[in-house]
């Protein structure tokens, strides 16, 4: 069978931390890409809002559009990849990111602001599947847990950067004033142009064969990897863990902090998270191939089941102050996105076949995505209920489930 130039790439000896050059190009580009995220993400309300004087309830819900985006855009990146090979989906997806950035810049109100919002998050859900893939083709399996940390912790580090850039000009620069009217706008130019930067690094990383198909062997497509029973419970658990670790995690504690009257607790819960996963990430990288990918999934269970509960008493007025419970849960939130970060694609990548491999990678982006929207909704209905002790058991209930699920994995002979 003819390998890939990717393929052929993994096959050789890494240049440097073990990874071949390619895989760096790729790492670099990631980086790059999570800058402009970080740049724009973090004040798309604001600047949809006071800029654009679109109305605060609407601009917040056009954020969701993003999400909504990504449920259509993961599947059929999975098809396109497993058609034509990662590298010019990737491409394509950044592509689309950066036309939509641009179309934020210059949208004059809500309808457009909407399609520009969609058509960004579209683009990132086509790049990210994409992006698994060819790490997954570009290193052997046994140091896919070390090289999808190492992507996870420079994602971060990408995304603070352009967070404090963005953040320096939105102090400097009042979002209503006229002059917030003329430079804000390219804050989203500025991050097209870094996704362009990136689709060079992307492009420079070497050509992708389109996945060979032993000859008989029918093209299954979704309905293929769907009847997976390894992949099955992977799924169910990176949605479950996803709704505990990501939708809650970043809809709860806003909710948490303005019911205790205490809105600077949501800081030092920044800051706590933060640090956890920039002085974790070497610790990460360093046992990220001791430790097997379902072994860290199930660690990533039980610390994030931990996370909510750690806040109960405080909820229930029964333990410390909610400020010191909401940084623990961020610590072990940190801890456990460090671990699933390598864990969760690595595991996907081991029960994937060649020619499904990009389906494979889709499916579990959508898990994540739909975990990130499920939060939100499971927060919003306990908030209207006045029933915030009742997301905290459920959250650390869903983790709980998330680990029954995994357990299931034992009998398919998965890592």
């Amino acid at each position: 069978m003819a390998l890939s130039v990717e393929q052929a790439v993994a096959g050789r000896p890494g240049n440097l931390a073990g990874f071949p050059g390619a895989v760096w190009l790729l790492l670099a580009g990631d980086l790059i890409t999570a800058a402009a995220v970080g740049l724009t993400q973090p004040y798309l309300v604001v600047f949809l809002h006071e800029t654009r004087g679109v109305p605060l309830a609407v601009a917040t819900g056009l954020v969701a559009l993003a999400a909504v985006a990504s449920l259509v855009g993961n599947p059929v990146a999975g098809a396109l990849i497993d058609r034509w090979g990662g590298r010019p989906v990737m491409l394509a997806g950044l592509a689309v990111a950066a036309a939509g950035m641009l179309t934020l810049a210059g949208a004059p109100g809500s309808a457009v602001a909407g399609l520009g919002v969609a058509v960004t998050g579209l683009g990132w859900s086509v790049s990210m599947p994409a992006l698994s893939t060819r790490l997954a083709t570009l290193t052997v399996s046994a140091r896919h847990p070390r090289v999808y940390t190492l992507q996870y912790a420079l994602f971060n580090v990408g995304m603070a950067g352009g967070a404090a850039a963005g953040g320096l000009v939105i102090a400097r620069v009042a979002p209503a004033s006229a002059q917030g009217r003329t430079v804000l706008p390219w804050l989203w130019i500025g991050a097209a142009v870094l996704c362009l930067a990136g689709m060079v690094l992307a492009a420079s990383a070497g050509r992708q064969a389109p996945p060979a198909r032993a000859a008989g062997t029918p093209s299954g497509g979704y309905r293929q990897a769907l009847a997976d029973r390894r992949l099955l419970p992977v799924l169910g658990a990176a949605t479950l863990l996803s709704t505990v670790g990501y939708g809650i995690y970043n809809a709860a504690p806003p909710v948490l902090a303005v019911a205790a009257n205490d809105a600077a607790a949501l800081s030092w819960l920044t800051i706590a998270n933060a640090v956890t996963v920039v002085v974790g990430a070497p610790v990460a990288l360093r046992y990220a191939e001791r430790l097997r990918p379902r072994t860290a999934l199930l660690w990533t269970a039980l610390l994030w089941a931990l996370a909510w509960l750690v806040c109960v008493p405080a909820v229930a007025g029964a333990g410390f102050e909610l400020r010191t419970a909401l940084v623990c849960a961020a610590v072990l939130t940190g801890a456990g996105e460090l671990l699933i970060a390598g864990a969760l694609p690595s595991l996907v990548n081991a029960v994937a076949p060649e020619e499904l491999r990009g389906r494979y990678n889709a499916l579990s982006s959508w898990s994540l995505t739909a975990g990130m929207m499920a939060g939100p909704l499971l927060t919003s209905a306990a908030t209207a209920s006045d029933d915030t002790l009742a997301l905290l058991c459920t959250a650390a209930g869903l983790a709980g489930a998330a680990g029954l699920l995994l357990l299931l994995t034992r009998r398919s002979g998965t890592s």
